[in-house]
């Protein structure tokens, strides 16, 4: 019985042996055949042209993946801090008595690229000088101003300051502390930065106190005209203005513009106009409320674009269209009661905080040095 069993399981063997070494045969057949039929032929033919384009776009992603990289080590090269002064100290300039080094300017433009990520060069570092100075004088004038007033920010309200800034960022304390330090940073001089901008707020806010209420009738005008605007061209807008004083580097800022898709933080950081603060944001601006030079340039912009520098009266003006509004063609929304007034409201505290630092900066004695 067991020679009948191991001669069956022997035949089985053989059989399957023989099925095996006959699929091969047709398989190798099969692959003899690619090369004279037609349809193995087209067959090969897609698959390598797909093989070909698989390649074709792993390279791509990987040449873009490089591209990126490379961008990303030119960014982190550019953002790291430029020695400006060389090893000396020096005075830079005297506010109302109180000294400005050229340590203390090293340091804020160090900040500067820090917070804004705008890295100094040869075209803007004159333009980002007098940005830093400027701000650095404000700093000064706003401290004096709340010591004579007998405002007081103590550490705590520094450190709450520093904490909420690195949150917003989404990063912990400890990273924003690391950050600034690589950024060569020093983190007194962030502190009493902060320190000037929480003192100055409380002085704007005490100052308006008596000037923030909006009345009914005020929201009732502002709607009423806004309903009746909706009949006229109008353009969404945002502006850099430049005194024509300080006009010197305009062009260079143009430039820059045009490379760097960032309008509202050069804005913030470069504009003189009031509307720094919001980024150079107008909002819908009526055609007949414009300049006529202002209103010829936007005209003939397209949606996106920045305009050249525009000579209107002491000041040069930097425009970007946001979009176009034409009236039977465009749908335009008013706003709700709330927000007009929050909008108002808005306008007002930063028409008070303007001309409060104005008139502290036409009183102050400023002795540049360098």
């Amino acid at each position: 019985m067991k020679k009948i069993v191991f001669v069956l399981s022997m035949l089985l063997s053989f059989r399957a042996l023989a099925q095996a070494g006959l699929a091969n045969d047709l398989d190798a057949a099969a692959r003899t055949a690619r090369g004279t039929s037609v349809m193995f032929s087209n067959q090969d033919e897609n698959y390598e042209r797909y093989e070909a384009e698989m390649r074709a776009r792993e390279e791509e992603m990987r040449a873009r993946e490089r591209e990126m990289q490379k961008m990303e080590e030119e960014r982190k090269r550019a953002l790291r801090p430029v020695n400006l002064f060389g090893n000396t100290l020096e005075i830079y300039a005297l506010i109302n008595g109180d000294v400005l080094t050229s340590r203390d300017m090293q340091d804020r433009a160090n900040a500067f690229v820090a917070t804004t990520q705008i890295p100094i060069t040869s075209k803007n570092r004159e333009m980002v000088l007098e940005r830093v100075l400027q701000g650095a004088i404000d700093e000064k004038i706003k401290l004096q101003e709340a010591q004579k007033k007998g405002i007081t920010v103590s550490q705590k309200d520094v450190d709450e300051g520093m904490q909420n800034f690195a949150q917003t960022n989404g990063i912990s304390l400890v990273e924003f502390r690391h950050m600034l330090s690589e950024a060569q940073v020093s983190e007194k001089v962030f502190k009493q930065q902060m320190k000037a901008e929480i003192a100055w707020g409380r002085l704007v806010h005490m100052k308006a106190a008596q000037d923030l209420k909006i009345s009914r009738n005020e929201i009732k005008k502002t709607i009423d005209s806004i309903t009746h605007d909706t009949k006229k061209q109008k353009f969404m807008v945002s502006e850099i203005v430049i005194s024509k004083k300080d006009g010197q580097h305009i062009q260079e800022l143009v430039q820059n513009l045009r490379e760097d898709p960032r309008f509202e933080l050069y804005a913030m950081q470069f504009s003189q106009s009031p509307t720094a603060k919001n980024g150079g944001h107008l909002g819908w601006v009526n055609s007949e409320q414009l300049n006529e030079k202002l209103k010829n340039v936007l005209q003939n912009m397209k949606e996106g674009a920045i305009s050249d520098p525009i000579s209107v009266g002491g000041d040069y003006y930097i425009l970007k269209l946001e979009k176009r509004y034409t009236p039977g063609v465009d749908q335009l929304p008013v706003p709700k009661e709330d927000e007009i007034r929050k909008m108002l409201e808005n306008k007002k505290l930063e028409e008070i905080a303007n001309k409060y630092l104005r008139d502290l900066r036409n009183k102050a004695i400023i002795e540049r040095k360098v």
